[in-house]
C-alpha cells in the first residue's frame, strides 16, 4: 500500500523501504501485529502464526514454518503471534491478494428489450391486404384505420418474448425481494435454470463461521459424551470451559478466539453461569497460549483453595501430566493402555476432520503453578454445519444439479463434510485434490479431473477462479456460492455467482448477482425461475391463438368486404 513502510534486509543490515518498492527477491522481516506485504516464501520462522481468513476461509490462524510444504504466505495476512522472513515471489498486481481486488464489481443494470423489431413486420405484413381491399370497397374510415392500428400495434408487441419476460422477471425480482433475497442482475433468474452445477464454499456457507464442542472425552478408555453427567469430574470440566481462557468479561466473548468462545458457549449450555463463576473464583496466575509452547494455563482462588487449569495439544498436554482422572474422578498414574487409548482417540477425531485439544487441571494449598498436572480429557471441536445444508444440497441432486465443494480449509475437514452433506457421492466424488495438486497439474488434466472430483480443498482464491472455469467447460453453466473475499474470483468467473445479504463480505456482494439469506432460498429461487417460464410458455399460448385469430380474422374480413 502507498506510504506504508516495511522491514527488509539488506547486505545483513535491517532496513525500512515503501511497501510499493518491494521487489522480488527482497527479503522481508515479520513480526506479530504485521500485515504481510508481499506474497512471501519463508526462509526462516520462530513460533510464527498468520490469519488467512481473507484469502483461504480458515477459522483458526496458521502456524507457519521455513520447512516442509506450507511455506508460503500471501499478502493481506496478518502476523498473529511471532516473526520470521520471507523472500518475496510476487508484488503488487501479481498477488493473491490483488486478484480479488481487481474483480470488476459494478453490477449490470437491467436494460429494457428493444420494443420493435424489423422482424416483427413480416407478420403484420399479413394483415395489410385485408385494410387494402376495404379501402377500396369503402373508402377512408377513421374509425377502420384507427382499429388497424391497434390490431398491428398488438401484433407487432406480442412478438416481442424479451419484452414480456423482462415485465415477468421485473415483478418476480420485486417479490423475491419481499423476501430479502436480492436479485441484483435479472438475467441471472433465467440463468439459474441452465446451471448444471453449483460451487458452494465450507466455511460460513455449508458451516457456520464459529466452533463448537462436539464431544467430551473422558480419561477412562476415552469413552465419547457430550451430555456430561452432574458427577464432580462433569462439574469440574464444566468449569474448566468456563474459566480456562483469556476472557476477563463474559460480555466480551464475541472479541474472542474461536476456541475459548466454543468452550464457554458449551459450559454455559449445560449450565454454569459464566458471569457468577468469573465473580466467584478469583484469577491468580495467568499463563497466555503461546504458538511455540502450545498450550496456556491459568489458576485460581476460591475459599482457601486453589485450582488450576491447562489446555492446548494433547501432546504437550500429556507432557504436563503424571496422573489423569478417571471417570470414576478418582486419579490414577499414567500407564501404557492409557497412553494406547489417547492416540487412538487422537487419530479418531483427526480422520474425522475436527480439532482436538486435552484439558488438565491440579488443586490444593498451590500458590505458584503446580509442577504436574493430572490429565482431565479431550475435547473435540468442530466447524457445525448449517442444519439446512444437507437437505437443499439433496433436493438440488434431485433435481439434476450436480454439487462442489471449493475451499480453503484443510482436506480432512473437506472430506467430513463432504460425508455428511452427500457431496463427496457425487460421480466418483470420493476423490478429492488440494490446491497443492492443482499446482503440480496441466490445465487439461485439472479438466479432466474435474469431470470426477466434488472435493476440492486447501485452494487459494485464483486456484478456485480456475476450477471455475474448467467446470464450465465440462458441465456448461455453473453457480458459485461464497461469502468471503477470498470467493471473489469464483463468484466472477461463474455464470451465476451467489452470496449473502448479511453475512457475505464485501467484495463478494460486488461481485455477486444475486444475494440469500440462507442457502433454503437457492430453492426459492429455481422455483421462481421456473415460475417465469411457466408464465413465458403461457403467454406463447396466448399469443399464438390471439394471432392466429387476427390472421383468421382480417381475411375473413376481407372475403367479407369483397
Amino acid at each position: 500500500m502507498i506510504g506504508n513502510t516495511v522491514s527488509v534486509l539488506q547486505a545483513g543490515r535491517v532496513v525500512r523501504v515503501a511497501e510499493d518498492t518491494l521487489c522480488k527477491g527482497d527479503v522481508v522481516l515479520l513480526q506479530a501485529g504485521d500485515l504481510v506485504p508481499a506474497d512471501l516464501k519463508l526462509v526462516e520462522a520462530r513460533a510464527l502464526v498468520i490469519d488467512e481468513w481473507e484469502l483461504t476461509g480458515e477459522i483458526l490462524p496458521a502456524e507457519k514454518g521455513a520447512d516442509g510444504e506450507d511455506v508460503y504466505i500471501y499478502r493481506g495476512s496478518r502476523v498473529i503471534r511471532g516473526n520470521g522472513q520471507g523472500i518475496v515471489v510476487a508484488t503488487g498486481e501479481g498477488t493473491e491478494y490483488a486478484k480479488i481486488l481487481k474483480q470488476p464489481w459494478k453490477q449490470a443494470r437491467p436494460t429494457l428489450p428493444t420494443p420493435v423489431r424489423t422482424r416483427y413486420f413480416i407478420l403484420l405484413s399479413l394483415v395489410f391486404p385485408s385494410l387494402v381491399v376495404y379501402l377500396i370497397r369503402h373508402g377512408l374510415s377513421a374509425p377502420i384505420i384507427l382499429l388497424s392500428m391497434l390490431v398491428s400495434v398488438l401484433v407487432v408487441l406480442l412478438q416481442n418474448d424479451d419484452l414480456f419476460r423482462y415485465v415477468f422477471t421485473s415483478r418476480q425480482a420485486k417479490e423475491l425481494a419481499r423476501q430479502h433475497i436480492h436479485i441484483l442482475d435479472i438475467t441471472s433468474l433465467r440463468a439459474i435454470l441452465d446451471v448444471k452445477l453449483m460451487c458452494f464454499d465450507k466455511t460460513g456457507v455449508l458451516t457456520t463461521r464459529d466452533l463448537e464442542v462436539k464431544r467430551i472425552h473422558l480419561s477412562e478408555k476415552m469413552a465419547p459424551s457430550i451430555l456430561l453427567p452432574d458427577t464432580e469430574i462433569a462439574t469440574l470440566i464444566k468449569t474448566g470451559c468456563a474459566l480456562c481462557n483469556d476472557v476477563m468479561f463474559a460480555g466480551t466473548m464475541d472479541r474472542v478466539n474461536p476456541i475459548d468462545r466454543a468452550l464457554m458457549s458449551f459450559a454455559s449450555k449445560n449450565g454454569v453461569d459464566l458471569n457468577e463463576t468469573a465473580l466467584r473464583y478469583k484469577r491468580i496466575y495467568d499463563k497466555p497460549f503461546d504458538s511455540e509452547d502450545r498450550h496456556m494455563a491459568c489458576g485460581f482462588r476460591l475459599n482457601d483453595k486453589h485450582l488450576f487449569f491447562a489446555k492446548g495439544d494433547p501432546e504437550v498436554i500429556l507432557k504436563m501430566c503424571g496422573s489423569y482422572v478417571a471417570g470414576s474422578g478418582i486419579e490414577k498414574r499414567i500407564d501404557w493402555p492409557f497412553l494406547l487409548s489417547l492416540r487412538a482417540q487422537m487419530d479418531s477425531i483427526n480422520q474425522e476432520g475436527d480439532m482436538a485439544i486435552a484439558m488438565a487441571f491440579a488443586s490444593g494449598a498451590l500458590e505458584a503453578p503446580p509442577a504436574q498436572y493430572a490429565f482431565l480429557c479431550l475435547i473435540q471441536l468442530e466447524n457445525p454445519l448449517n442444519p439446512t445444508v444437507p437437505d437443499v444440497l439433496h433436493r438440488l441432486r434431485e433435481t439434476g444439479i450436480r454439487t462442489v465443494m471449493l475451499t480453503g480449509d484443510r482436506a480432512e475437514t473437506a472430506i467430513r463434510i463432504g460425508r455428511v452433506t452427500g457431496i463427496e457421492t457425487d460421480f466418483y466424488g470420493r476423490l478429492f485434490l488440494t490446491g497443492k495438486d492443482i499446482v503440480k497439474m496441466p490445465l487439461s488434466e485439472v479438466a479432466k479431473q474435474s469431470a470426477y472430483v466434488s472435493i476440492f480443498a486447501r485452494l487459494l482464491p485464483s486456484q478456485k477462479g480456475i476450477l471455475v472455469r474448467q467446470l464450465q467447460q465440462r458441465n456448461g453453466s455453473v453457480a458459485m456460492i461464497g461469502d468471503g473475499a477470498n470467493d471473489t474470483i469464483a463468484l466472477r468467473a461463474a455464470d451465476v455467482g451467489i452470496s449473502f445479504a448479511e453475512n457475505g463480505s464485501p467484495l463478494a456482494k460486488r461481485v455477486s448477482k444475486i444475494l440469500i439469506n440462507d442457502l433454503e432460498d437457492l430453492l426459492t429461487i429455481i422455483q421462481s425461475a421456473n415460475r417465469i417460464e411457466s408464465q413465458v410458455w403461457l403467454l406463447w399460448v396466448i399469443r399464438t391463438l390471439i394471432l392466429v385469430s387476427v390472421l383468421i380474422g382480417s381475411y375473413a374480413w376481407m372475403l367479407l368486404s369483397w
